[in-house]
């Protein structure tokens, strides 16, 4: 039996699974009455760490209590029908249906460009990349057969693009259901890497794997450490008791397929390419990842060579390439250099500090959790000043974080995930977060209008929760919850 309360997407889902079907609300006239699996994943909350993961830096992320569940009933025909619904308010569901034959190209899978192109033609119906384009990525790089389709129901409490992991969620919901219908047993570094190709290649992101490890492995009630060179778990990370950490959305829209973390992401990777033919010219063998490079040594030795601004066109004469695979150098393009190139640089040592300091408040030094949220504080002037990734309403956000102080019980806020808005990560003590976070709500929605979400609670990662079998029977709808 799982340890864990059964999250609010999976209640919620039963509980219109089991509306008569005289109602128009349920589920009748969408699933047949035969069996049903269902899994669900968490939203993510990037504690530290951030966008230094595609520059191979230690992160630290969180599960939140909010996340999303996806329900799987095979058909009889060659169609994969998706509908998503939000939960949590009144709303629309949205629907699409695709035929497997889409996903072919004569005898043989179709182009990753041919199902971007598929999914995204549509503005109403360009959500669907994140499914459809799971589901692609999988039957494609697992080389799986699927002779009939199957409908899909999603049950989101996870808003998009309010840097909480929205995308991965959804995708790797995706994968992990279809992986368990299929019985493929796939590993959590695979399934993780399935959803970061999803990502890529049909959603058009250019995202490390941060988010898609955090959510498939991250644990209730655990911080999880990655280390992106590409993606290894390097174990859990203890929250020091009495405290916790919650995100408040800005309510500024975000999206890591924005043009400014993809110029951000560019002007990190020009950086290296700079720095590997410098280390080219003195014999010296190249970086695989610019944080391999310690703060100490950027600053002494590689920051002058680095331009603060460059062309596109310049850039490329000089060096040819940047070397990653999944940017494009736009020749009239102009790309800041230096800044985006030492932000992974010092956050990688930064989440390797806040950590340390986790380490110290687990044992008893209540000090080192204003040392922790100090990190925090750091992380998010480097995303400001080093790579222009915050906001005007983000920063009100960490500085009424950071008047309130240790005093009030609050150690640290930053920006979360690509930034450009989005939700600010809060370390705490428990019984703080929830007198104060509120009142920071009220305080912003007085000077900006707006009212901003709050994302707390902890909740199992995609592999601790498993999946539930659900049957018709005699009595209806029962189920069966399989752990791993």
């Amino acid at each position: 039996m799982n340890d864990f309360e059964m999250p609010y997407e999976v209640l919620e889902f039963e509980r219109v699974l089991k509306k008569p079907n005289s109602d128009p609300t349920g589920l009748a006239g969408y699933f047949s009455t035969g069996e049903i699996l269902l899994t669900r994943v968490p939203a993510r909350l990037d504690v530290m760490g951030g966008i230094a993961d595609y520059s191979g830096a230690n992160v630290c992320e969180g599960v939140l209590g909010r996340g999303l569940a996806i329900a799987l009933q095979p058909r009889t025909d060659r169609t994969l029908r998706i509908r998503t619904m939000q939960i949590g308010r009144r709303s629309l569901p949205v629907e699409t249906r695709i035929p497997l034959d889409y996903f072919e190209t004569g005898e043989r899978p179709a182009a990753y460009a041919e199902v971007k192109e598929l999914c995204q033609s549509m503005p109403l119906s360009s959500w669907a990349s994140y499914i459809g384009g799971s589901i692609f990525t999988l039957l494609k790089e697992e080389a799986v057969p699927l002779r009939y389709g199957f409908s899909l129901l999603l049950l989101s409490a996870v808003p998009m693009n309010v840097g909480i992991g929205s995308s991965a969620t959804a995708e790797i919901a995706t994968i992990h259901c279809l992986q368990t219908y299929l019985r493929l047993n796939l590993s959590p570094a695979r399934l993780a890497q399935l959803g970061q190709v999803a990502e890529n290649q049909v959603v058009g992101a250019p995202c490390g794997i941060m988010d898609q490890i955090a959510v498939t492995s991250g644990r209730e009630g655990r911080l999880i450490h990655i280390l992106c060179r590409p993606g290894r778990i390097m174990g859990d990370v203890e929250i020091p008791e009495g405290t916790a950490f919650a995100g408040i959305n800005s309510m500024v829209k975000h999206s890591v397929a924005g043009p400014y973390y993809t110029d951000v992401r560019i002007g990190a990777f020009m950086g290296k390419r700079i720095i590997n033919h410098h280390r080219s010219r003195l014999g010296q063998p190249p970086v695989n990842y610019l944080t391999e490079v310690s703060a100490a040594d950027f600053q002494s030795q590689y920051r002058s060579l680095l331009p603060e601004k460059i062309v596109g066109s310049e850039f490329l004469a000089a060096f040819g390439s940047h070397d990653d695979p999944v940017t494009t150098v736009q020749p009239d393009g102009v790309y800041r250099v230096t800044g985006p190139a030492a932000h992974p640089v010092c956050e990688n040592e930064r989440v390797l500090a806040f950590m340390q300091a986790l380490r110290e408040a687990c044992s008893g030094d209540d000090r080192a959790l204003e040392t922790a949220g100090e990190q925090m504080y750091l992380a998010h002037e480097s995303y400001k000043s080093n790579c222009n990734l915050s906001c005007e309403e983000v920063d009100l956000l960490v500085e009424y974080v950071r008047r309130r102080g240790a005093a009030k019980g609050l150690f640290g806020a930053k920006i979360t995930g690509g930034g450009s808005g989005g939700t600010v990560a809060v370390f705490g003590r428990v019984d703080s977060l929830k007198r104060e976070v509120p009142l920071i709500a009220q305080e912003y929605n007085r000077r900006t209008g707006l009212v901003p979400d709050v994302f707390e609670g902890t909740s199992p990662g995609a592999l601790q929760f498993g999946a539930v079998r659900y049957r018709f029977g005699g009595e209806g709808w029962g189920s069966h919850h399989e752990t791993t």
